[in-house]
């Protein structure tokens, strides 16, 4: 069955990639103008009502328009070389000053991209001379530069593990997506499971694992501090009802006592008083259920990505998990892992214990130009996985 491509909603996150291969994450609010900087700027409500798939072409006064992508490059082999081709940069007739006042014309919607790398290709005297693989090269590279184009991607977990791990990849502890598909994977997070979480990359793992739970189920996770820090949630436009299945324990509760709640309200009470007291009844009330539910054990699978030595959090919860159930833990680091490592290995309640680290290399895929790429990632992270048996075993 074909699915329909999804409209693009007002309030949503978008992660807007740019001829640059830059990525930017804006909210698109009705109204609003979007800031792409050197590639110009658009109304958003040009935007909105849009599907996504589609490239479209910023034109002046902000507004967009689809831009039709070239295909393939079939640049063919010919008898040219470089040979004889110097980096000289007198070969371009045009002066910075020149190329500086096309880049201003262009940024006000007076000149077009395509006609600046017309200019450029015309005036620049070593150009006729290189091979056609060199000329699709060079007209890319302008492309890149000067196109006013950009491509908006929904704010999917691949999408939004890939821009953090591009643009800020500590913020979600240096995991690459194809890490946190194996994850997903080993822990088999699937809907109506019940996942215990511990997650210190800002929420990716936790939202991960919430976009699974389509029918039901539920999470749990806990954090430091009074109130969690899943940053990277906000981004993931996640239906009111699917935000629901996330409940949050703070570590510093998780040992704690619960006691009748007794405040009573006083003498002539304002409305503040009023409102006050029923805001610190329900947080006494989610705080029980939070903890009952930990408590109650059993859950289907233990997802760990923390600052603090994983062994220690691991001996706190694995009483939690249920028998036959995995455990699968996160690091950027293999040395991080190895005390969990030793530890699971010698326990009699786990099973295939596993230190893995995954490895991927992109490829370029050009017609008589295939291959990898000069400049990757060197690594995405490693993951100890293991099954945990039945609790009874000592």
């Amino acid at each position: 069955m074909q699915l329909e491509p999804r409209l693009i909603n007002s309030g949503e996150y978008v992660v807007i990639r740019m001829p640059s291969t830059n990525s930017k994450i804006v909210c698109l609010k009705a109204g609003s103008t979007v800031s792409l900087g050197k590639f110009g700027s658009f109304k958003a409500d040009s935007l909105i009502g849009n599907t996504f798939g589609h490239t479209f072409e910023i034109e002046k006064g902000g507004t967009i328009k689809p831009h039709k992508q070239a295909g393939f490059d079939n640049a063919d082999i010919t008898e040219a070389n470089n040979k004889e081709i110097v980096d000289d940069p007198n070969s371009q007739k045009l002066s910075f000053e020149e190329i500086e006042k096309l880049k201003t014309k262009s940024l006000a919607g007076d000149v077009s991209a395509q006609e600046i790398i017309a200019s450029l290709t015309e005036n620049n005297e070593s150009f006729a001379r290189k091979t056609e693989f060199s000329k699709s090269k060079y007209i890319k590279r302008k492309q890149n530069k000067f196109m006013k184009c950009f491509f908006p991607l929904e704010t999917t977990v691949y999408n939004l593990c890939d821009f953090f791990f591009e643009a800020n990849p500590q913020k979600i502890r240096g995991i690459r997506a194809d890490t946190l598909s194996q994850l997903l994977g080993l822990a088999n997070v699937y809907s109506n499971a019940r996942i215990l979480a511990v997650d210190d990359g800002q929420g990716l793992i936790v939202g991960a694992a919430l976009s699974r739970l389509d029918v039901g189920g539920q999470v749990l996770s806990l954090h430091d501090g009074d109130v969690h820090n899943y940053d990277v949630l906000r981004y993931m436009n996640l239906p009111t009802e699917t935000k629901d299945r996330l409940h949050t324990l703070s570590w510093s509760k998780f040992h704690h006592k619960m006691a009748a709640f007794s405040e009573e309200l006083p003498e002539n009470p304002t409305q503040d008083d009023i409102n006050g007291r029923e805001r610190r009844l329900r947080g006494h009330t989610k705080l029980a259920q939070n903890l009952d539910n930990l408590r109650s054990g059993n859950f289907d699978a233990l997802v760990v990505s923390t600052n603090y030595n994983p062994l220690s959090v691991i001996k706190q919860l694995v009483p939690c998990l249920g028998g036959s159930r995995m455990l699968v833990v996160y690091d950027q680091s293999k040395e991080a892992l190895l005390e969990s490592f030793a530890w699971l290995r010698e326990s009699q309640r786990f099973l295939n214990v596993q230190l893995t680290e995954s490895w991927l290399r992109e490829y370029q895929v050009l017609p008589k130009r295939t291959h990898p790429l000069m400049t990757m990632s060197g690594g995405g992270g490693f993951l100890l996985s293991a099954i945990h048996l039945a609790s009874d075993i000592k």
